[in-house]
């Protein structure tokens, strides 16, 4: 039999993150990504504790190295299984000022937060 589907989740905190987390968990295991472990801690806990499967993950998604290190670690978690869905909920890293303003520094990490290594 073919190892179940896992759904990715990058960016999973105490809000929408979690809810896009539990909801997705009533179908597939889930691998839950966010920088700060307590983000997850507690949603890995309630899904666990539902019957279903969650692994949480550290992954700065603005580090290819990190979101590497996270994707191995997601396959020896979930050996031969397939993606059923990849969810990216981060935000942040985008400076509040007008835009001509911005330094290089402050512009390139705006992207790269918000997911432009996942292109």
């Amino acid at each position: 039999m073919a190892a179940k589907a896992v759904a990715v989740i990058a960016g999973v905190g105490p809000g929408t993150g979690a809810s896009i987390a539990r909801r997705f968990a009533q179908k597939y295991p889930v691998a839950l990504l966010a920088r700060n472990p307590k983000n997850y801690e507690g949603v890995v806990d309630d899904i666990t504790k539902g019957g279903g499967k969650a692994v949480g993950f550290s992954a700065d998604v603005s580090d290819a190295s990190s979101i590497n290190h996270a994707f191995a670690e997601i396959d020896k978690a979930f050996p031969g299984s397939l993606l059923a869905a990849a969810v990216y909920n981060v935000g942040g890293g985008l400076s509040v000022k007008p835009f001509l303003e911005l330094t290089e520094d402050e512009f390139t990490q705006g992207f790269k937060t918000n997911g432009y290594l996942f292109i």
